[in-house]
């Protein structure tokens, strides 16, 4: 070390010249402050799937992908209850029209009408009214399950890009954020260019982004190319 405190062969930091490097022998590599090789600007860039690059699944579609199987799960046991509920009507409105009408025979008339008319209108119930509501639960569990598809294709499909052609709203919401019909111009090496129609829920913060000729995130569902989800 000489006098100004600094040590011999250069700077602070910097192996002797001329000699060994310290530490076992091994050179000492520049340091980027604990980054891996390869990220914060080293060679190599981001890792795969990193701070919004292909493969990263963002945490709102994750969020919606787990709602979304809970209103799956909810609307399914509403289907099977319903169910069940009709059949007990009709078998229970059966039960009690045949007594009313046993009563109407063997006791009379005021003893067995008041049985028949329960009997006839639980059976009319069973048989007409519910299925309307399974019919809507159906169409909502349809509509469910049709964004439970996006959402885990958004989560699980083959990264792509595309560029918006045609935006449209459909006038639905889905947790306070619009759903859109879009034409995607989709590129994806092995697939090629190619255009496909699809809806996408979009989330109030990116509504700006959904305009044409916006680029996007595309996710493909290896099965089927036109199969394919937004990110957002």
């Amino acid at each position: 070390m000489n006098a100004f405190g600094t040590p011999p062969g250069g700077g602070w930091g910097q192996p002797p010249q001329g000699g060994q490097p310290p530490y076992g022998g091994q050179p000492q590599q520049p340091s980027s402050y604990g980054a891996p090789q390869g990220f914060g600007g080293m060679p190599g860039g981001a890792p795969q799937g990193y701070g919004g690059m292909p493969g990263a699944p963002s945490p709102y579609a994750l969020n919606q992908a787990a709602g979304l199987a809970r209103a799956q799960n909810a609307l399914s046991q509403t289907g099977n209850t319903l169910r069940y509920m009709q059949y007990g009507f009709v078998a229970l409105g059966a039960v009690l029209a045949l007594g009313g009408v046993a009563l109407l025979i063997t006791v009379g008339v005021g003893e067995g009408l008041g049985l028949l008319i329960t009997g006839v209108t639980l059976a009319v119930t069973g048989w007409f009214t519910l299925p309307k509501f399974m019919g809507m639960v159906g169409q909502a569990s349809a509509q469910v399950g049709q964004l439970a598809h996006k959402q885990q294709l958004a989560i699980t499909g083959m990264p792509a890009t595309g560029r918006l052609l045609q935006v449209q709203q459909t006038g639905r919401m889905v947790n306070y954020n619009p759903e859109i019909h879009v034409v995607v111009e989709v590129q994806h090496p092995q697939h090629g260019v190619y255009q496909v129609q699809t809806t996408a829920v979009v989330p109030q913060i990116a509504i700006p982004q959904a305009q044409p000729g916006a680029q996007v995130q595309v996710r493909i569902n290896p099965a089927n190319p036109q199969d394919i989800a937004l990110v957002f």
